[in-house]
């Protein structure tokens, strides 16, 4: 039987360990929420290491704090008596796979990122997070594992590749690389809807192996999506090809609001009204533009309803 107790609990996180049976695991896996989470005893990855019988610790941000609240010293203090003597692995998406690295040297853990991300990084040059204090020094200057972090990455996603070079890289000059070409800065989902995600993830944590497989291509929403969106800055008629192919898979708030912004910078105002009275037609609530997108479309000329 399952048991939680939290192991810390502060304004700008909580540490919660969930053990999976009375006995402690051999393995105990660590995870951080991502981006959008909030203060929680549990999230990204705790039912999955629970099945597999595994202990399992979560680790919670204030929305929007990205960590910055969270010292490795306050980390390790309250995680390392649970770590002494076990496999311990560090696991995260995007901002959780940051933090994935950024703690997991201090409790010597392999360490699983999935495009990792630290949006307020001052090298970035993101606005909207550009009022945000970045507490946490560089990577490399903070305690380092002695083991190399496994990082899975769209190569095409430029902020992705940024921070991964210039943060990750220094510390971690020989980290186990994983591409995914055309994958999008959510990863795991696309090898999860192509049923890649469990096979791999599983192969890293209990073998520490990275299996070879066949990445999602042709036929797949996220991959003609982002194919189009790497496209737009060169061929913009070959990105209309690709996100037309993408929506046609699957509908997407975000894909669906490129193919129109694009079709408004090309100045074909008459096929974006197409697109917007089309997917308005169809009521489905993910063919719906973003606010940013919205705006561009009314200042257009552009009827949204």
């Amino acid at each position: 039987m399952t048991s939680k107790t939290v192991l810390t609990d502060h304004a700008d996180y909580r540490i919660t360990l969930h053990r999976a049976c009375e006995r402690p695991s051999q393995r105990i896996v660590i995870t951080f929420g991502g981006q959008p989470s909030d203060l929680a005893d549990e999230g990204f990855g705790t039912p999955f290491c629970l099945e597999r019988g595994w202990d399992t610790i979560y680790v919670a941000q204030r929305h929007g704090t990205q960590f910055q609240g969270l010292s490795i010293e306050a980390f390790r203090s309250a995680t390392t008596e649970f770590c002494a003597g076990r496999d311990v692995v560090t696991y995260g998406s995007s901002l959780g796979a940051y933090a994935a690295i950024y703690y997991g040297g201090s409790v010597n853990a392999r360490m699983i990122a999935a495009a990792p991300m630290l949006p307020a990084w001052r090298p970035l040059k993101l606005r909207a997070y550009s009022d945000l204090p970045v507490t946490h020094g560089d990577i490399k200057d903070g305690p380092l594992s002695e083991h190399q972090p496994v990082v899975i990455f769209d190569p095409k996603i430029k902020n992705d590749a940024h921070l991964i070079r210039d943060l990750v890289a220094p510390a971690y000059p020989n980290f186990r690389a994983v591409e995914v070409p055309y994958a999008g800065h959510t990863v795991l989902v696309t090898l999860s809807q192509a049923r890649l995600l469990k096979p791999i993830v599983l192969s890293i944590i209990e073998r520490d192996e990275i299996i070879s497989f066949d990445p999602p291509a042709e036929g797949t929403a996220i991959y003609h999506g982002e194919r189009g969106r790497s496209l737009i800055a060169t061929d913009r008629q070959a990105a209309l090809v690709e996100l037309r192919k993408s929506l046609a898979i699957a509908p997407s708030k975000r894909f669906f609001g490129m193919l129109v912004n694009l079709l408004i910078r090309m100045g074909d105002k008459e096929g974006a009204q197409r697109v917007i009275d089309e997917a308005a037609a169809s009521g489905d609530r993910r063919m719906i533009l973003v606010p940013a997108v919205r705006r561009t479309a009314e200042q257009a000329g552009l009827k949204v309803s």
